[in-house]
């Protein structure tokens, strides 16, 4: 069972407030109507939990409340950026909830409470700032999450075969907002097209070119031999599958870690070729 699913399940014991918490209250709120599920749950589906914050404490304690807040903040940001463009379409929905089966490899249950927390944000009046506000506030110590979360919404947003200005301009404002920069962007979108430029998968024909590679791995083509590896070895490290879910990736996502894994990988091979490391 997935993120969602062990959510609406019951098992964990408490949900975020602020705006996330909200979206997050009603798609349950939403699921339970439909179909209720055993387990119970805690709480007002409407309300939110938590700290002004967003969680008792301030932070997230455990690895599944991690866990949730990258789930939950991805679908929602998800839904800004296809209303970004005007109304959410049915093609647009059609094309979340494949990305979902066929990328993340997301169960059919925890894709209907996926699609109401997308449906919750895609309607609510809060703005794409208060999102990515408490979404940094909540995961800011941890930078390759919000790259993560960037790098898979270009994949979304692609997924029909076109990227509109639209959707362009509000994924770079999500990247600066979660702290990324532009450099911090075009590292993700690299990384997206090294992975073959579509949602799934890589191309067994892509590659990395010089110029990209160094964007990959989020580095200037004029950084040191030493600044290069150590940019590397970190993110080798990040991705390593016993630090991921430890650090909020949920499982379901543990496919496109291997995928931009091997990105990273492919961009060190070429980096090393052309410098003789």
């Amino acid at each position: 069972m997935g993120v969602f699913g062990t959510l609406l399940g019951g098992s964990l014991g408490f949900m975020m407030g602020g705006p996330l918490g909200a979206i997050l209250g009603g798609a349950i709120g939403s699921s339970m109507t439909r179909e209720p599920m055993p387990g119970g749950r805690v709480g007002s589906p409407r309300g939110g939990f938590g700290s002004a914050s967003g969680f008792p404490g301030g932070m997230p304690r455990s690895a599944e409340d991690m866990q949730m807040v990258f789930a939950v903040a991805l679908t929602s940001l998800a839904a800004k950026v296809a209303k970004s463009d005007g109304a959410v379409t049915r093609e647009e929905i059609t094309t979340f909830d494949n990305f979902l089966s066929t990328s993340l490899g997301m169960s059919a249950e925890d894709r209907k409470i996926a699609s109401d927390v997308f449906n919750e944000a895609a309607q609510s009046d809060a703005s794409t700032h208060e999102f990515t506000q408490q979404v940094r506030m909540l995961l800011g110590g941890q930078p390759s999450r919000m790259s993560d979360i960037v790098t898979i919404l270009l994949a979304i947003a692609f997924a029909d075969g076109h990227y509109h200005p639209a959707e362009e301009t509000l994924i770079r404002q999500i990247s600066q907002e979660l702290g990324l920069g532009e450099r911090g962007y075009q590292s993700c979108k690299a990384t997206f097209e090294a992975g073959g430029g579509r949602a799934g998968g890589r191309s067994s024909s892509s590659k990395n070119s010089s110029a990209d590679a160094y964007k990959v791995l989020g580095v200037s083509n004029t950084a040191t031999d030493a600044e290069i590896k150590s940019a590397y070895r970190s993110l080798a490290k990040e991705y390593h599958p016993d630090v991921l879910q430890s650090k909020g990736l949920p499982d379901d996502f543990m496919d496109f870690a291997k995928q931009k894994m091997s990105a990273i990988n492919d961009a060190w091979d070429v980096i090393k070729r052309e410098r003789g490391l």
